[in-house]
């Protein structure tokens, strides 16, 4: 394959007639469901509020910017993954940098079609490694961005089982401040975590009440998903799995707390046979397996899940699919209606989550390896030197707004009210010398078993005072990150996870505070 040339003005247009996509992939594209008006939900008073994806032009201004985005000179399909594309990106981030998006797009197609070639992955994966060996190629990460759409929207020659690959490939090396997690992006979020953590304790709790009442396709979804969030396993891994891998490890006799663990098998063998590793389970994921187990009748030689012909794609349905289940009504509504599009995730992501999370644990590449299932640390090392320092931990911790996260947030806690409508219990604790109190109720009958203030803004029973004052909470969190952050600075350790825990409240915290002052200003929340 011949090296990318980067400078956009002397690509050649004589091949403008060339298609690049595959026959299939042009009916896939014009089945795409696109919102006709994308807002900005971040937007300032002087900046625009929204764009028609009807139109060939986008004109809008933002932070202070006039942005100009033509779309006129992209044939059909083109212009449409374009705008999909696109969409998709202000989902999550703000449009500051659609235009950049848009070049990087513009200069791919164009760079494919010069050279006749069709937009396939192992024709993605080539441009990625030119484009990694660029100076300064902000291009890279924006097409890195399209190419995880491409798998996720199951374009043809986007085989699943291959886009784990994209994380291993060759990054550029200079470093820019403006990339969003140049070193390493993992997809799954705190507002994720929470969602499906949260989605899990519903759904327990309503087994529990109605068990009969639970039908039989969500516990199949939400046994799939536990397991791919908890162990990170592969669809071959989870086509392998037998009724009897399910296992009660202790059972404490005063109140019948039971511990599980789940038998797997390494997806990959090397030339050394691997007996099946124990992996614990939480609670509120083994008892929705085992629901399911009792629910279809499963004896322990039965084969776990039947994943169809098709297991990575099989997988991938069931992912998303109750991760949509689990979302907010009004991220559902929206997206029922058209106004949004669905945010989707491939189990690489939850696979490379779990290998991320254990390396900012602390642990050993032959621990990582172990826990994945690989047959050498060659991979697990990755996750260990990608893990980001203490200036990507610094920066990160600044945070990043966006409407799904607002959205997702909304799952966090309980309804807000006034300290004066509030007759049930109410939260104090201290942060460090600080006690905070007025902040919220508990609506928990039994005992809480968690620290309260710190672990109540990521609660649902918790219900914060709409009236309250969350800054002062939410200042106290930042002084402990700061004092963490300086301590790590000074013992020389790059990667402290308690850095990342307190981040994750203070998501939580700030979460609040947002909610708060969009119900004082007579806004109807998310």
């Amino acid at each position: 394959m011949s090296q990318l040339s980067l400078d956009f003005e002397k690509i050649d247009n004589s091949h403008s007639e060339f298609i690049i996509f595959h026959d299939a992939d042009l009916s896939l594209i014009e089945s795409l469901q696109l919102p006709t008006i994308i807002r900005f939900h971040r937007a300032d008073k002087f900046d625009s509020k929204f764009v028609q994806t009807s139109n060939d032009v986008w004109n809008f201004s933002y932070s202070g910017k006039k942005l100009h985005l033509n779309f006129s000179n992209f044939s059909t399909s083109e212009k449409k993954l374009a705008k999909f594309f696109l969409a998709n990106y202000i989902q999550v981030n703000t449009p500051s940098a659609l235009e950049a998006k848009l070049q990087a797009y513009t200069f791919t197609i164009k760079s494919l079609k010069t050279r006749n070639l069709k937009l396939d992955y192992q024709n993605a994966k080539s441009v990625l490694v030119d484009l990694a060996k660029a100076d300064n190629s902000t291009y890279y990460y924006h097409f890195k961005f399209l190419v995880k759409l491409l798998f996720l929207e199951n374009f043809s020659c986007f085989d699943l089982d291959q886009e784990y690959e994209l994380e291993f490939l060759e990054r550029p090396q200079a470093f820019n401040s403006k990339l969003y997690y140049q070193q390493y992006e993992d997809s799954i979020d705190y507002p994720l975590i929470s969602m499906i953590q949260q989605g899990f304790i519903k759904l327990n709790q309503a087994i529990k009440d109605d068990f009969q009442g639970i039908n039989k396709q969500t516990l199949l979804y939400s046994s799939i998903l536990g397991l791919v969030y908890v162990t990170g396993l592969r669809p071959v891994q989870l086509a392998k799995l037998s009724a009897e891998d399910i296992k009660i490890d202790t059972t404490r006799t005063i109140d019948q707390f039971h511990r599980y663990s789940i038998l797997i098998p390494y997806a990959k063998q090397a030339r050394y046979v691997h007996e099946k590793i124990a992996i614990k389970l939480p609670e509120e994921v083994a008892k929705i397996i085992i629901t399911y187990i009792e629910r279809y009748n499963l004896n322990l030689k039965d084969k776990l899940f039947d994943l169809g012909e098709n297991s990575a794609c099989f997988c991938s349905k069931v992912i998303n699919t109750q991760l949509f289940d689990f979302a907010p009504e009004t991220y559902k509504e929206a997206v029922l209606s058209g106004e949004m599009i669905k945010q989707k995730y491939s189990f690489s992501d939850f696979r490379h989550h779990v290998g991320y999370s254990l390396a900012m644990a602390g642990s050993s590449a032959e621990e990582i390896a172990y826990i994945l299932g690989h047959s050498s640390v060659v991979t697990a090392r990755h996750y260990i030197f990608s893990t980001p320092e203490l200036a990507q931990i610094r920066a990160q911790a600044l945070g990043k707004n966006s409407l799904y996260r607002q959205m997702i947030a909304m799952l966090l806690t309980g309804r807000l009210v006034y300290k004066k409508d509030w007759q049930q219990k109410k939260v104090l604790g201290n942060i460090g010398s600080k006690i905070h109190y007025d902040i919220g109720g508990c609506s928990y009958e039994d005992k809480c078993l968690f620290q309260p203030v710190r672990n109540c803004y990521g609660c649902m029973y918790f219900h914060p005072f709409i009236d309250a004052n969350h800054s002062n909470v939410l200042e106290s969190i930042q002084n402990e990150i700061n004092d963490l952050i300086r301590l790590s600075d000074g013992i020389g350790v790059s990667r402290n996870p308690l850095i990342r825990v307190h981040e994750s409240t203070k998501f939580e915290i700030e979460s609040v505070i947002a909610r708060c002052e969009t119900h004082k200003g007579d806004i109807y929340e998310f």
